[in-house]
Order: structure tokens, then C-alpha cells, then sequence
């Protein structure tokens, strides 16, 4: 052989060493085996709490992001935390930029709004916590451009074209993003009517309280609103785990009374028109009801109950709302009886239904360590 090719050769061998190197070096990131979560591949638990918001609506993006979230990301990590909950648009107010015709025209006006979030996922990763972003919420929606976007296509394009889009470019593969929700409670919004098909009847959920905002938007247009946000999503990470935060588990399941599941694989991609529209796992919400818990709710039953194939995280809960029961043994009913999560409501510590910040730090260290139904304590990498 001569000289030359074997400095070929090891040229070779060089550049193949130095591509499984980089390759080896890669971020892990939240993942989903049968009705588990894992991280890097392991079965974990996501201890965690919503933060939800500082200034309602105004966190992001036009110089509204001051490091108070990062503050309280640092103190639910060096808790035991290890994941947290976030709004963004929350009901389009600051963010996005609509124009006079109610088209999305950019992230914000500033053009800080993608690298406030990127922040946010830095300071995440440095406390050991990954993020779930949620974007907008139906629990409360007043605003008639975001209304608009729900119910037009062309609009809704416009937002997925000029800010979804662009803010997954810039925060794509990040190991702090663990999943997007399109929306918080959309049952809040949606009008309760009958409807030959049933992933659009709402009569059901609508008979436990279902549309208490009076918006009145059908069903099959939160379908589409949110199916087409997952897969905008998955075309530029396929990686980040998509979810739904429900009001309840009434909207999340076909087996207790008054339920029927709104967000099945086939309901979803069916309103999106195609496919990739589909959750990766199901989030239900959870507070007592006149002091004692609704038929099948979370923390009455085992996750396995609800006959559903994916994972369950119990995305809202406090010890305040809990028929009395404390923090501590809410997040041991979550971990011990087959739930892949659990978020108190929330860092903000404003709302009849909210615990204090203390309270939420103290409920958070109870799971530390623990590995039995699911690792807690994680590295984010």
C-alpha cells in the first residue's frame, strides 16, 4: 500500500472517530415508550410545577422578559424539580403581532420574542428542568384576532408561517424543550352541541361544565387549530413531544361516565386533514369540585384505569383544590399508581386554586431520589 492511501485511510478513520464523537455528544430529549416517559431513553418521573405566567400574557418577546422566570426555574430545580409548564401567548395580547386584518405578521414586534424563549431553555438546562411550552389557553380567550385564528385557515397559516415556524428554527433539538401544547383547557371555549361525528360532540362534557367562557367555538375547529400547530411542530423537531392540557379527565377518556376523548390519534389528524397531528401523551388537569373529586378523577384512580395507550401527567393539581389532601400525597398518589407526571398549580401563588411558592417547593422534594415507578432525579444534557 502505498504512502498515499494511507494517509487516505487514516484520514478516514479520523473524520469517522470525530463523526461518533459528535454523534455520541448529541442532546437527549424527552421520548415515549408504550405508556412511559423517558429521558435518554430511561423511564422517568416529571416532577414539576407550572409556572405558567409572571405578567400574564406579556412574558415574552417586546422587551416584557426581565429573568423572573429563570429566577423561579433555578428555585423549582434546586427543589427536586425536574420539569415545569409555561404559557406564551396565553391570549395573544402582546404576542403575536397581528396586523389591522388579523393576520400573524411576526413573533413580536421586537424581534426578541424567539431568543426570550431560547433563554428561558438555557436557564432550564442549566437547573436541571425540562420545558413544556403552552401556548395559548382557552380557559380565558377575549381576544377576537386570536378567536379569528381558531376559525380561519389562512390566519392560522400566517401564525404558523411567520412565528411558530421561526421559533422552532431557533429553539429546535434543545434538550430543555420537552413538549408543545397548542393550548391550555380549550374545553373552556368550545360550544356544546351534538354532532354526527363523535369527535366533535361536546354534548357529554358539555353536561360537567364544559364552554364556560360563552366563545362558542365548535370542537372540530380546536381539532384542526390544534392539530395543525403539532404538525407545523413536528416538521421541524419531530423530537419535542407534543401534548394537551384538558380541564378535566372527561375530555381525555371513553371509559368513566359523562367522558368521551376528544384527542384520539384519528380525531386529531382527522380535523388536520393529514397526519402528524396526533398527542404523544395525554394531559388531564385535576381540582376537587364543591370539596370532593369528581367520578374517575386522577387521584381516585390508577393511570392504567382509562384504558388509554399512551402516557398520563396530571398537569394541574393543588393542595388547595384537592379535597383535602396534601401536596406530599398528591405527588406520591401520581408516582405510585402509574401517572408519567405531575405539575402543581402554580409558581405564581395568585388564584383560589394555588398553593404558596413554599408549599409547591416542599411538595416537589418529597419524590427526590426516587427511582421505583420512574427516575426523578435527571440530567439534562
Amino acid at each position: 500500500m502505498s504512502s498515499a492511501s494511507v494517509a487516505v485511510d487514516m484520514t478516514t478513520m479520523l473524520l469517522l472517530t470525530l463523526l461518533a464523537l459528535l454523534g455520541s455528544t448529541s442532546a437527549k430529549r424527552l421520548g415515549v415508550s408504550g405508556t412511559d416517559i423517558t429521558y435518554g431513553g430511561e423511564k422517568v418521573f416529571l416532577n414539576g410545577a407550572n409556572i405558567a405566567w409572571n405578567n400574564y400574557g406579556y412574558d415574552f418577546g417586546n422587551g416584557g422578559y426581565d429573568g423572573t422566570l429563570e429566577t423561579w426555574v433555578g428555585e423549582i430545580g434546586s427543589s427536586g424539580g425536574n420539569s415545569i409548564r409555561i404559557w406564551v401567548h396565553v391570549e395573544g395580547d402582546s404576542t403575536p403581532t397581528y396586523d389591522e386584518n388579523g393576520y400573524v405578521t411576526s413573533c413580536d414586534r421586537t424581534g426578541q420574542f424567539e431568543n426570550d424563549v431560547l433563554s428561558l431553555l438555557n436557564a432550564a438546562e442549566a437547573s436541571g428542568v425540562v420545558v413544556n411550552l403552552c401556548m395559548w389557553n382557552g380557559a380565558v380567550l377575549r381576544n377576537q384576532k386570536t378567536i379569528d385564528l381558531i376559525y380561519e385557515d389562512s390566519k392560522l397559516d400566517s401564525y404558523i408561517e411567520k412565528c411558530l415556524t421561526p421559533l422552532m428554527e431557533t429553539i429546535k433539538g434543545h434538550p430543555a424543550l420537552g413538549s408543545y401544547e397548542a393550548i391550555n383547557e380549550p374545553e373552556g371555549s368550545v360550544k356544546v352541541e351534538s354532532n354526527s361525528d363523535a369527535c366533535y360532540d361536546t354534548t357529554l362534557i358539555g353536561q360537567q361544565g364544559a364552554g364556560w367562557t360563552g366563545a362558542n367555538i365548535p370542537m372540530e375547529r380546536f381539532l384542526r387549530f390544534i392539530g395543525r400547530q403539532n404538525q407545523a411542530v413536528r416538521a421541524v423537531d419531530p423530537e419535542t413531544l407534543i401534548t394537551l392540557g384538558s380541564w378535566s379527565q372527561f375530555s381525555q377518556n371513553d371509559v368513566f361516565p359523562s367522558s368521551h376523548n376528544h384527542y384520539t390519534d384519528a380525531c386529531l389528524n382527522g380535523a388536520a386533514g393529514g397526519s402528524g397531528a396526533q398527542l404523544d401523551f395525554y394531559q388531564m388537569h385535576s381540582y376537587d369540585w364543591q370539596g370532593a373529586w369528581t367520578t374517575g378523577a386522577p387521584f381516585t384512580v390508577d393511570a392504567s384505569d382509562y384504558e388509554l395507550d399512551k402516557p398520563i401527567v396530571i398537569g394541574e393539581f393543588s393542595s388547595a383544590c384537592a379535597a383535602g389532601t396534601s401536596l406530599p400525597d398528591l405527588f406520591e398518589y401520581a408516582y405510585t399508581h402509574g401517572y408519567s407526571g405531575a405539575w402543581t398549580w402554580h409558581y405564581t401563588a395568585t388564584g383560589d386554586c394555588s398553593d404558596t411558592r413554599e408549599a409547591q417547593r416542599q411538595g416537589l422534594g418529597h419524590l427526590v431520589d426516587r427511582t421505583d415507578n420512574g427516575l426523578v432525579d435527571f440530567t439534562v444534557e
